[in-house]
Parts: structure tokens; C-alpha cells; sequence
């Protein structure tokens, strides 16, 4: 008897392709499966979130732990995107945090589009201390703005609603420049056809630290916010676009008590000739509304060593500082250097006497001449 006949069976029973039909499922099936488990791409699984709580500020970041993390992941914190996955391991990964406000956030894992992960209310971002607001007053300019940009004195920015500056006074139009800082060096850059706009804004700012503990006040606007700073720019929303104001000095709301100096002036015949009585400081660390020293009277003018001195008296508006008064961001006191500054001169003298209001001596002064 044959071992496989006409009709391909084995022994009679058994037909040959159904026998190797069933040695192919029972081996290539399991070593199919034994590969597929081998090199999938295993599902990503997070476990935890360090640190849960922060307090809300820049630059924040957590870290993730899970299984099977891979680069070009994400994490969003519902449904904001983190900036950055910093992968460390298939295990640990770091996210840069966008800037969240305080809440409680639900932490996702992508891969690409799909969530493969979720921790429900993971990640809380507690609030700051409340920082205060504060009005200051600023002299400067409306820079890059044209003679007919509507600027007046009461007007509002933004028109509508809560206003983060309100213009006190304006001056004239006068071509227009820009100060730029280039490191040490402060550069005027002309701008050509444009003008610019004296002027004094109260502005709201809010109290913020800097990295040293020190306090600074930053003005919210849009599109940046900028620090209320000499030099510094601010943008306002104005009725036809943004305007852009450069600073010059920086005051406290309160109008400044005037104190009365005698200063000894080193000129020459030519600088005497424009010297007048009721002159106005221009220098531009004297910009805003009532903050520029006046020449009230002349006393004498004599000869010293082949130089003219000239002596005046003047109306001088004065801050307090620690330690004493301060003018154009200098101290106040005899024998202290003193500018005087218009369009035509400028001169540097020396305080020999001076006598402050009564009720303006600042805490620990003892008194003036």
C-alpha cells in the first residue's frame, strides 16, 4: 500500500495539504505574534507630575514621569500647549510651562494628535501676593506721530474703558527723534518727516520684583508691557492707531513742594547776553509739568580768577529721597553741582545757599538755611 495515494492522503487519513495547512498555523502564527509583541511601538503611560503646585510667574517648569516616553511628544495643561518636551529618558521628561493662570489644570499626553495620557487636575498654579498700583507722572515725548495726530490735554488711553494714561499737558510740535541705548551710549536717531509731541501722561503702573528684591513699576500695555523707566517706551492705544510715547523723567503724582536756591554759575559774555529772568530748565530730565527750575532774580555778576560767575536765585521744584531732595534726579543740597539748560545755553554752576518749604522736610532732615 502506498504511503500517500492518488487523492494526496497519508496512509489513507490524512490529506497532505490540510496537514501542512495546520504545521502553518501552529507555527508561523505564534512566531508572527512573538514579533509583533517584540517590535511594536509600545503605548505611552504617565504616571506622575513633580512639582503639582507652583505659584504663577515666567519661566516655569515640571517634570513628567511615565513609561515608553519618546521624543516629539507633548503635553498640554487643557487646552494649552506646553512650549518645549524635554525628554531624559523613556521614563522622565521636562516641560517648559506656558504662562498659565492661577487654577487647577488637567495634564495630557500626546503622541502627535492623539492623547495617550491624562491626570486629572495634576497641576495647580497658586496666585502671587497682590502687587499694588500706582499712578506716577512721566515727561517725554509722542515720538513718530504726525502734526495732525489728535493730542490734547484730558485725554485717555485707551478712549473706552479703565485708562492706563491720561495726558496732563502738551507742548508743541518739534521734528521728531528717538533715543536708542547701544550699551553705555545713548544715540538720538532723526526721524524724518515726523514729529514729535511734548508732553506730561499719568500712567498706572503695577509693583513687580526684580531678581535682586529691588521693585519696579511696569506699565500694562499692549502689544509689551515696558517698564516706567527715563528712556523707556510705552504704547498707547490711540484713535488711529498705537502711539508710541518716549520717556524722560519720572515723578510721583503729588505736586512737587518748590525750594528757593542762590547758584553760582561759571559763563561767558556771550551765554550772559541770553540769560533772562522767568527762563525755564528744559534739560530732558526736567520734561514734566511743573518740574522745571525757574530763574526768579539775578543778584550780581563778578569777575573770579579771569571767569565771570554769575549768581541767581531760582524756583526750584524738589522730590524727596532717602537722605534728602533731589532735582532732575541729583541731590538738592549746598555745594551739590546744578545744571541750567535751554534751547540756546547751558550752564553748570554750584548751590551756595537754598531754603526749603516748611512743611516739605523729608524724614530725618535736619532743617535748612
Amino acid at each position: 500500500m502506498a504511503i500517500v495515494d492518488e487523492r494526496g492522503r497519508i496512509a489513507g487519513r490524512v490529506n497532505l495539504i490540510d496537514l501542512f495547512v495546520a504545521l502553518l498555523i501552529v507555527v508561523v502564527i505564534p512566531v508572527a505574534y512573538g514579533a509583533y509583541l517584540l517590535f511594536r511601538t509600545p503605548t505611552p503611560i504617565l504616571s506622575s507630575v513633580s512639582p503639582s503646585t507652583l505659584y504663577q510667574g515666567p519661566n516655569l517648569r515640571i517634570g513628567i514621569t511615565g513609561k515608553n516616553l519618546r521624543p516629539f511628544m507633548r503635553v498640554s495643561f487643557d487646552a494649552i500647549q506646553g512650549r518645549t518636551f524635554l525628554i531624559g529618558s523613556t521614563t522622565t521628561a521636562d516641560v517648559d510651562l506656558p504662562d498659565l493662570p492661577p487654577g487647577s489644570y488637567d495634564v495630557a499626553l500626546y503622541d502627535y494628535a492623539q492623547e495617550v495620557g491624562r491626570l486629572p487636575k495634576a497641576l495647580t498654579i497658586l496666585p502671587l501676593a497682590p502687587q499694588p498700583t500706582v499712578e506716577l507722572e512721566v515727561g517725554g515725548a509722542f515720538i513718530g506721530v504726525n502734526a495732525s495726530t489728535p493730542i490734547r490735554a484730558g485725554q485717555k488711553f485707551p478712549s473706552i474703558g479703565d485708562a492706563l494714561a491720561e495726558v496732563v499737558a502738551v507742548g508743541s510740535a518739534v521734528p521728531a527723534d528717538m533715543r536708542i541705548r547701544a550699551g553705555d551710549v545713548l544715540l538720538g536717531v532723526p526721524l524724518t518727516g515726523q514729529v514729535q509731541r511734548q508732553a506730561t501722561l499719568r500712567v498706572k503702573c503695577y509693583v513687580a520684583p526684580n531678581g535682586d528684591g529691588s521693585l519696579r513699576c511696569m506699565f500694562p500695555g499692549t502689544p509689551a508691557q515696558a517698564m516706567v523707566a527715563r528712556d523707556s517706551t510705552l504704547s498707547l492705544p490711540g484713535p488711529e492707531g498705537w502711539i508710541n510715547f518716549q520717556i524722560s523723567d519720572v515723578h510721583v503724582t503729588a505736586v512737587p513742594p518748590v525750594a528757593r536756591a542762590r547758584v553760582a554759575f561759571a559763563v561767558t559774555p556771550e551765554i550772559l547776553a541770553r540769560i533772562k529772568v522767568g527762563q525755564s530748565d528744559t534739560s530732558p530730565r526736567a520734561n514734566a509739568r511743573g518740574y522745571n527750575a525757574r530763574i526768579a532774580s539775578v543778584d550780581s555778576v563778578r569777575t573770579v580768577a579771569a571767569q565771570q560767575i554769575l549768581t541767581a536765585n531760582l524756583e526750584v521744584p524738589v522730590e524727596p529721597t532717602v537722605g534728602g531732595w533731589n532735582y532732575k534726579q541729583e541731590p538738592f543740597k549746598i555745594g551739590a553741582p546744578f545744571s541750567f539748560e535751554t534751547a540756546e545755553y547751558v550752564v553748570h554752576g554750584q548751590i551756595v545757599d537754598m531754603t526749603l518749604p516748611a512743611s516739605a522736610a523729608p524724614t530725618g532732615s535736619r532743617g535748612s538755611r
